[in-house]
């Protein structure tokens, strides 16, 4: 529940960035030290048992999921990675995650300190190692500007919408729906790398640039050209279809590459292979991928190649 500071916040923002995007309403994060304990005992207590099996997963009007909700906390001091770590660790062998076999608790506090110590803290050292380059790289040379979407979730792809809605409500999104959705996007549709991670840094409440950039720049979009990643992270619709509902009621087919209701990630991922097809068939972890696009005609990669034309020469319509 927001304190008496935050409300003053609240009033400052009203005040002097009432145009800007984003919403007050449902403020709900940690502030103080205490504030950020309870949250890492409430996480441990509720969700960490079953984070495993359910941290990738999207769903509509299910905006946390099972995840920690902690980044924020982190970045900001208020808690260390070491104590969370060592929090994680004790619960699972004190046998406190209940409602769950030996198997999934082990998978559950696994995942979530190789997610912290793993990953969180590679990126910390990838960031000092690499910039400024890294904010600067542009490693397939894309130029196209954000869609203005992105700033509303006015768009009618379905996953778009609710992701950035999200974002927009809460400050927050989770790993896949800004590596596999918003982010995803950004490399399929040729966006500048640096509106893009512009855009991430604005509006995510755990966008401390140190953590944000390597994850946008360096694996979300490969801007850098794989100096930490060894492939870049691109799937058609049929991802987000397994991964979500967002796919049940939207405009497009995940299915489809082509025609009017044919979804702008698949189309644009096909895109994607025909036009870097060589350079996939020579990464080992793409080779597969990259081998799909040589079961398509010239007519059908004609046909694609002009579908793609045009969405991302309207990607404010799509």
């Amino acid at each position: 529940k927001p304190d008496a500071i935050t409300r003053e916040v609240f009033a400052l923002v009203e005040q002097h960035f009432a145009s800007h995007p984003g919403y007050l309403a449902d403020f709900a994060w940690p502030v103080t030290r205490s504030q950020a304990l309870e949250a890492l005992d409430t996480f441990v207590q509720e969700r960490l048992a079953r984070f495993g099996p359910h941290q990738d997963a999207m769903w509509t009007d299910t905006p946390w999921g099972w995840h920690a909700l902690l980044s924020s906390s982190l970045n900001l001091h208020l808690i260390s990675p070491a104590e969370v770590i060592a929090k994680a660790e004790t619960a699972y062998r004190d046998q406190q995650l209940s409602g769950v076999d030996a198997a999934t608790a082990l998978a559950s506090v696994e995942g979530f300190i190789r997610q912290i110590l793993g990953w969180r803290e590679f990126m910390r050292g990838m960031y000092w190692l690499d910039m400024p380059a890294m904010a600067e790289a542009n490693h397939f040379n894309h130029h196209r500007r954000l869609p203005r979407w992105y700033w509303t979730g006015d768009t009618r792809m379905n996953c778009m919408r609710e992701s950035i809605g999200q974002t927009l409500r809460y400050g927050f999104a989770h790993h896949i729906q800004r590596l596999m959705v918003t982010g995803q996007f950004g490399i399929l549709a040729e966006l500048l790398p640096q509106d893009v991670c512009a855009w991430y840094l604005a509006v995510y409440i755990d966008a401390i640039e140190w953590v944000e950039l390597p994850n946008t720049a360096g694996m979300a979009l490969f801007a850098n050209g794989g100096r930490f990643t060894s492939k870049p992270y691109i799937a058609s619709g049929q991802y987000i279809k397994r991964m979500s509902n967002y796919c049940d009621g939207c405009a497009y087919k995940p299915e489809l590459r082509t025609g009017d209701k044919a979804c702008p990630f698949t189309t644009l991922f096909w895109n994607f292979l025909d036009r870097h097809e060589t350079t996939l068939l020579n990464n080992p972890r793409t080779v597969l991928m990259a081998k799909n696009i040589s079961r398509l005609s010239d007519q059908e990669r004609i046909a694609l190649r002009e579908h793609a034309a045009r969405m991302l020469n309207n990607l404010d319509s799509l």
